[in-house]
């Protein structure tokens, strides 16, 4: 039995008990139920069947295909954010209905309200959650590197602006080339970070910009992304063809989302933890491992700490 017989078999599953019990309650829900669970069937399934289905091996040989149950991650008998007993797939609204990525029924708030919104939260999350992966590594590589001998000024996250405000240019440690000197001030940096990135953006919203060239795809216009999903485009943003195989890469875009959201929380932990420290997360994990029960949110805290920026 293929994994699109098995879910939908499974989606249906719930209706079918909840109609032979003969309980009102549980008969009122069971339609709704059936109705919801159909839906992220046929959505999961389109979603898969729309991918390239160009046939691999997996990342680390064998047959291919996901390395899990993707049952798991969709559908009806998804994994939710509170066991069951606690929640069930009848007290979440329908607009979390297993379809996306990611969703364990969590909206305590109702700020979804319908599908539709529910999309464009997904966008916004998404996008701040692969800005978040990439801030994560470029706050701790840069001070690790410092640390251990780099030369490099201003690695720590914070003092980077105030090495340059205080007459400093910045050197780039780019791996294996060596150190890549910088000689322009803050203010030309900042000009120039704008424009890069407001061009970006803008490239982004209205889906056009210039040509551009990716390995495994060459030279290509923007035109290659019409009608490819805003999100997941694949083509020349996946040169080494992860996402090749469509189960894998509905296992991906979980993949994704959860470090993205791990990303999120540690970027707004790296600030408040340099605030009451004064340190960067790199030095604070270094003291940790070095004495993990002298230097600990325990310890900082007990000790009443004020912070030292």
């Amino acid at each position: 039995m293929s994994f699109f017989d098995q879910f939908a078999k499974k989606a249906e599953a719930p209706a079918k008990t909840a109609a032979k019990s003969g309980k009102a309650a549980v008969a009122k829900v069971a339609p709704k139920a059936k109705q919801v669970a159909k839906k992220a069937t046929q959505v999961v399934k389109k979603a898969v069947s729309a991918a390239p289905q160009k046939a691999t091996r997996g990342w680390l040989g064998g047959e291919g295909g996901s390395s899990t149950n993707l049952d798991k991650w969709y559908g009806p008998n998804r994994a939710l954010f509170l066991p069951g007993g606690l929640l069930e797939i009848s007290d979440l609204p329908e607009y979390l209905d297993g379809s996306l990525p990611g969703d364990y029924g969590y909206d305590p708030l109702g700020l979804g309200k319908d599908t539709e919104t529910v999309e464009k939260y997904r966008a916004f999350e998404l996008i701040h959650a692969r800005w978040a992966m990439l801030a994560a590594a470029g706050i701790i590589i840069p001070e690790g590197l410092q640390a251990n001998g780099a030369d490099i000024r201003g690695g720590t996250w914070f003092e980077t602006g105030a090495e340059m405000l205080n007459g400093g240019t910045l050197n780039y440690f780019a791996v294996p080339w060596g150190v890549i000197g910088n000689p322009l001030p803050l203010v030309v940096i900042t000009i120039i970070e704008v424009v890069l990135l407001g061009a970006v953006e803008t490239f982004r919203k209205n889906g056009t910009g210039p040509k551009g060239y990716s390995p495994g795809v060459g030279n290509f216009d923007s035109d290659v992304f019409e009608g490819l999903d805003r999100l997941y485009p694949g083509g020349p943003f996946d040169p080494l063809g992860l996402a090749d195989d469509p189960e894998i890469f509905a296992e991906l875009k979980v993949k994704e989302i959860k470090n993205g959201r791990l990303a999120l929380v540690s970027v707004l932990a790296f600030a408040l933890q340099s605030y009451v420290t004064g340190e960067g997360p790199y030095a604070n994990w270094i003291k940790h491992i070095n004495d993990p029960f002298g230097y600990n949110l325990l310890t900082i805290l007990g000790a009443g700490r004020e912070p030292n920026l």
